[in-house]
């Protein structure tokens, strides 16, 4: 996926984790979606926690890999589907065409891995 791809989700994942602390978490959305945002921001965009410069994203539309569980990538699928639905209904098609870019992406992943 490109770096915008993962921008996107990354908000996604955040949206998601705001909504779970609000309303309890019955599932570890919360836990299980900052670790995946962490993932990102480690693998993506170098952060180094206490290092002033790390964190900078790639280009927009640089390829990006991040290494996730089967179990992440799933989550990840599902918050971008998720809010993509959301954003649809509020009128941002923009930002639910480049989640459901994602989400396709991300299911056509696992998909393969399975077969």
């Amino acid at each position: 996926m490109t770096t915008r791809q993962w921008r996107h989700l990354d908000g996604a994942l955040d949206s998601a984790i705001s909504v779970a602390a609000e309303n309890g978490d019955p599932r570890q959305i919360l836990w299980a979606a900052s670790g995946i945002r962490r993932a990102g921001w480690d693998q993506i965009a170098h952060w180094i926690p206490g290092v002033a410069g790390s964190g900078d994203w790639p280009p927009d539309d640089e390829d990006v890999v991040a290494q996730l569980s089967r179990a992440d990538w799933a989550l990840a699928a599902e918050c971008a589907g998720h809010w993509a639905a959301v954003a649809a209904t509020v009128g941002h098609e923009q930002e639910a065409a480049v989640l459901r870019s994602v989400q396709a992406l991300v299911v056509e992943g696992l998909s393969a891995t399975s077969a």
